[in-house]
C-alpha cells in the first residue's frame, strides 16, 4: 500500500506539473486602431509611434493595427464601433462627439486660442480631464489630447479677407452645431458633408469651399480643386484619442498603464510634427498653385466680431455653468 500511495503522490505531482506547463500563455490582443485621415497625415505617425511601444512594452502581448484614411468607418461611426467594442482605438476631431456628449460642443467655439501652447495648456489641464470624464459614461476612455491644429478656407471663388466675401459660399464642415452657425454669422451657407466624401464634393461643385487645418488640406490633395487658403485659423482642432471601454476591461493595470502612456507620448510626437510642417506645406500649397492669404490684424479682429456672440445660441444645450467655465479657462491659459 505504501509503494502504491508514493506512486499516486508522484504521478499526482507529474499530473499538476503537466497541466501548468501546458497552460496556454495570455491570449495575445490585436487591436484596431481607426482614423479619417490619410496616411501621410500627422495622424499616422502618431498612431506608429502608440503601435510601437505599446507592442515593445507588452512584449508583444498587444498589437495593433492601424486602419487610416476611413477605411473602417467616418469619425461618427468609429465612435459608435468604440462603444460597441468593434473597434478599439480612434483619433478623431471634437466636432462628433456633440452628437454625443453635449459639452463637446463648447469645444468648437471660434477663435478661442491664439497659439498651439495654449490649446495644449488647457486640454491637457483639469478642463480636459473632466471632458474625458464625460466620454466615459458612454464607453470611451479618453488616453490623451492629440493635435490637428488650427482649421483654415479654402475656396475656389475668391479670396476670403473680410465676412462680405464669405455672402453666398456654400462651404462645407463639419457636422457640428456650433462650426456651421459660425459661418453663418461670418456670412457663408455651411453644408455639413462627411470628410470621406469631400473631395469629390469641391470637384462636383457640390460645395465652393471647405475649412480644414493645413496637414489635411495637403495631404488630401484639396489644393487639386481649391483655388484659394485663408490662414483664418478659426477653430482650433482637438484631436481626443479614445479606447473603447470593452476592451480597457480587458487589459491588465499594467497594460492599461502602458496604453495611456504610449499615447502620450505620441502626442508630443505629433504635436512636434504638426507645428513644424505647418509653415512647409503651406509653401507647398502655393507652390502648387494655391493663392494663400494672412489676415492683417484688422482683418482676423472683423472675423472674430462677426462670431463673437456665437457662444450665445448654445448656451442653454451646453450647460451655462459648464460652458462659462469653459470660456473662462480658455482665455486664462497662456496669462501664468
Amino acid at each position: 500500500m505504501l509503494f502504491k500511495s508514493k506512486n499516486v503522490k508522484v504521478f499526482f505531482v507529474l499530473f499538476v506539473l503537466c497541466l501548468l506547463f501546458a497552460a496556454p500563455a495570455q491570449a495575445k490582443m490585436n487591436l484596431a486602431f481607426a482614423h479619417v485621415l490619410a496616411p501621410e497625415h500627422p495622424y499616422q505617425a502618431a498612431c506608429e509611434k502608440m503601435k510601437e511601444i505599446v507592442e515593445a512594452r507588452t512584449n508583444g502581448e498587444i498589437t495593433i493595427t492601424i486602419h487610416p484614411s476611413a477605411s473602417l468607418a467616418e469619425e461618427p461611426g468609429a465612435i459608435e464601433a468604440l462603444k460597441m467594442g468593434t473597434i478599439a482605438l480612434t483619433t478623431v476631431s471634437g466636432a462628433p462627439l456633440t452628437g454625443f456628449v453635449k459639452e463637446f460642443m463648447a469645444c468648437d467655439l471660434p477663435f478661442l486660442f491664439k497659439t498651439p501652447q495654449e490649446a495644449y495648456e488647457f486640454y491637457d489641464g483639469p478642463l480636459g480631464d473632466e471632458l474625458f470624464k464625460l466620454t466615459e459614461k458612454i464607453g470611451l476612455i479618453g488616453l490623451a489630447w492629440w493635435d490637428n491644429g488650427f482649421r483654415n478656407f479654402t475656396n475656389r471663388v475668391r479670396p476670403l479677407k473680410m465676412p462680405n466675401d464669405f455672402k453666398g459660399l456654400k462651404l462645407r464642415l463639419m457636422n457640428s452645431p456650433v462650426h456651421m452657425a459660425s459661418v453663418r454669422a461670418l456670412g457663408g451657407n455651411p453644408v455639413p458633408i462627411d470628410f470621406g466624401e469631400l473631395y469629390t464634393a469641391l470637384q462636383q461643385g457640390v460645395v465652393d469651399g471647405q475649412e480644414n487645418p493645413v496637414a489635411n488640406i495637403y495631404t488630401s490633395r484639396f489644393h487639386e480643386v481649391q483655388k484659394y487658403l485663408t490662414m483664418s485659423r478659426h477653430f482650433y482642432d482637438p484631436s481626443p484619442t479614445f479606447i473603447s471601454a470593452k476592451i480597457w476591461e480587458k487589459l491588465t493595470p499594467e497594460q492599461q498603464q502602458i496604453m495611456k502612456e504610449a499615447a502620450v507620448i505620441a502626442r508630443d510626437h505629433m504635436r512636434k510634427i504638426t507645428n513644424d510642417q505647418e509653415d512647409g506645406l503651406v509653401e507647398k500649397l502655393r507652390q502648387e498653385g494655391m493663392e494663400v492669404a494672412y489676415l492683417t490684424p484688422e482683418e482676423a479682429e472683423a472675423f472674430q466680431n462677426a462670431t463673437k456672440d456665437v457662444w450665445k445660441e448654445f448656451e442653454d444645450q451646453i450647460g451655462k455653468e459648464f460652458l462659462t467655465k469653459y470660456m473662462e479657462a480658455a482665455r486664462s491659459v497662456g496669462k501664468k
